[in-house]
């Protein structure tokens, strides 16, 4: 479990198998100091969650009604969730919200953080995915970026099974990942666009995504999706158009540009 505390959050990735509350204390004490009007804990990386781990969030909600504490959890993945409600009188008190944009309104946050480390420039997001017409996508993100003089952030969602690890090595996939990003970057160059490229792994896309756009800070998110995309995306499309943070432009692809990575 990596516990990684930044500006008004506390971002938890990984496997909870364990009882992690005193490590997930500590930062949220110290970000409290830094922020009284309240923080969050966002649970969206949270690929694992045992009914030990589950004690986490139990201590948490102990800690929480104990000291008025203004820390609301967001984003709980449903397998979470189905672990929480084996562990008695644990999900009844926490205070969740659904994503990040709930929470901070519970707290009276403002929609974003208010930094100096605000980027200066506008950030165009581009995820990809294997599968998807990622050039043809990648088309119309440069010209967004190059209209608004932005930055185009371009992430490869790399899906890891949630019988894996999040941190397994898979070979293939990777060396397909990064031979996309080389080709869009590529297509960057030649258009005279500044770019930026990473990797991220996740277990599902949309909130990979969402979760990404959150991060990147994106003032817009290009969605590539293709003709016969449009049935099974449905959903996928629900929950990203839902909760991401930021301006989202659906990119349909013409039944005849079939190109996928």
């Amino acid at each position: 479990m990596i516990v990684e505390a930044r500006n008004d959050t506390v971002n938890l990735l990984g496997a909870l198998t364990k009882n992690h509350w005193q490590t997930i204390k500590a930062a949220a004490n110290l970000l409290l100091k830094r922020n009284p009007s309240g923080i969050i804990i966002n649970c969206a990386g949270i690929t694992e969650c045992t009914e030990e781990g589950a004690e986490t969030f139990a201590d948490a909600q102990s800690y929480i009604q104990r000291h008025g504490a203004r820390i609301v959890l967001c984003d709980i993945p449903d397998h979470v969730m189905e672990v929480l409600r084996r562990v008695p009188g644990v999900r009844s008190q926490l205070p969740v919200a659904c994503t990040m944009a709930q929470a901070r309104a519970s707290l009276g946050l403002p929609s974003t953080y208010e930094t100096s480390e605000a980027p200066s420039e506008k950030i165009v997001l581009l995820p990809v995915w294997e599968g998807m017409n990622a050039p043809y996508a990648a088309q119309h993100a440069l010209h967004m970026t190059k209209d608004q003089h932005a930055v185009l952030h371009i992430v490869y969602i790399l899906l890891v099974p949630q019988k894996l690890a999040l941190a397994t090595p898979m070979p293939e996939q990777e060396e397909r990942a990064q031979r996309t990003l080389t080709e869009l970057e590529e297509m960057a160059r030649r258009a005279r666009v500044k770019v930026e490229k990473r990797v991220e792994r996740c277990r599902d896309l949309a909130r990979g995504i969402v979760t990404v756009a959150e991060q990147e800070r994106a003032s817009q998110l290009i969605l590539g999706i293709t003709p016969g995309d449009l049935a099974a995306a449905n959903g996928f499309l629900t929950t990203v158009l839902q909760k991401a943070p930021c301006e989202v432009m659906v990119v349909r692809a013409p039944a005849t540009a079939g190109q996928a990575v």
